[in-house]
């Protein structure tokens, strides 16, 4: 836990495309700007630096370059002194990963959570299932795109300890109007589910193009354990959307009460209600993984 018991995070809605230099001169102008503010987490979007790559971009990535952008945005971290969190494309003996690249704000790479659900993209190899991490001083876990609709996920995370979800999206975009509301009830329900903060990144629109790869419907947002949402970015501005998290109200008091652990007494009136439940939350928790540097 930090020092102050508060944390002060973002989420930076910013355009990408294929181009990786731009991306990381982009990401490099939020991260700075982040750091003048004062924040000490900065969430980007899914394939934020290296683009969201069909299957023919997938073979032509030049992983050497990523590899070194990658370590510029550890290097800018550490300097800094700010946690990222930076969608990218890795790549691990011979297969490609939907990657969220975390590192903490000693520039030290805790680890890559992988996309566990494919949103098909069989380019992609399939990611090892729900992760958690100290990142600041405080227990996260993390989430892409598409695994918002696998809510065990965010659970299993928060019942292994976290208390903030980061979720890194790069959705359909406006003219899938059918799926927006949806898109931003997922947001909202994997925090008050959970009683946990949600950090969500998105791509903004392109309003010149708005069928262009790489771009979204924006919305980034933060999101308190209740569900209201504390600081949203609209369609197609390209901004930081901010907020001051009170890490003493994240209790994750749901997810415990599902591991017989409490957590549910002074809401409920009463704890686990379910003991073979319970247990098979506690054989869901072998799954999670812990990002912390080593290996």
């Amino acid at each position: 836990m930090t020092d102050s018991e508060s944390l002060l995070v973002a989420a930076a809605q910013i355009g990408t495309n294929a181009d990786l230099a731009q991306n990381l001169t982009k990401i490099e102008t939020r991260i700075r700007e982040a750091a003048d503010r004062g924040v000490q987490v900065l969430l980007f979007h899914e394939g934020c630096l290296t683009g969201y790559p069909d299957a023919e971009r997938a073979e032509q990535l030049d992983f050497a370059a990523v590899e070194a952008a990658e370590s510029s945005i550890q290097q800018w971290a550490g300097e800094l002194a700010i946690a990222v969190l930076v969608g990218t494309t890795g790549q691990r003996e011979g297969q490609i990963y939907n990657d969220l690249l975390i590192i903490d704000n000693d520039g030290r790479r805790l680890g890559r959570y992988a996309k566990t659900w494919r949103a098909g993209e069989p380019w992609y190899g399939a990611g090892s299932g729900p992760a958690i991490f100290n990142v600041c001083g405080v227990e996260a876990t993390a989430i892409i795109c598409h695994d918002l609709r696998y809510p065990e996920l965010t659970r299993l995370g928060v019942a292994a300890g976290a208390r903030i979800v980061f979720i890194a999206n790069n959705e359909s975009g406006l003219t899938a109007e059918f799926k927006l509301l949806g898109y931003r009830s997922m947001q909202i329900s994997r925090a008050t589910e959970n009683l946990a903060w949600a950090v969500m990144a998105n791509a903004p629109a392109d309003a010149e193009d708005m069928h262009r790869s790489n771009s979204s419907h924006g919305n980034s947002m933060i999101v308190d354990l209740w569900g209201d949402v504390l600081d949203e970015a609209t369609s197609f501005e390209e901004r930081l959307v901010v907020a001051r998290l009170d890490l003493n109200k994240s209790t994750g008091d749901p997810a415990r009460r599902t591991l017989g652990e409490g957590g549910g007494a002074e809401l409920y009136g009463t704890g686990c209600e379910h003991p073979e439940y319970a247990e098979w939350i506690r054989e869901g928790l072998k799954l999670v993984q812990r990002l912390d540097g080593e290996g």
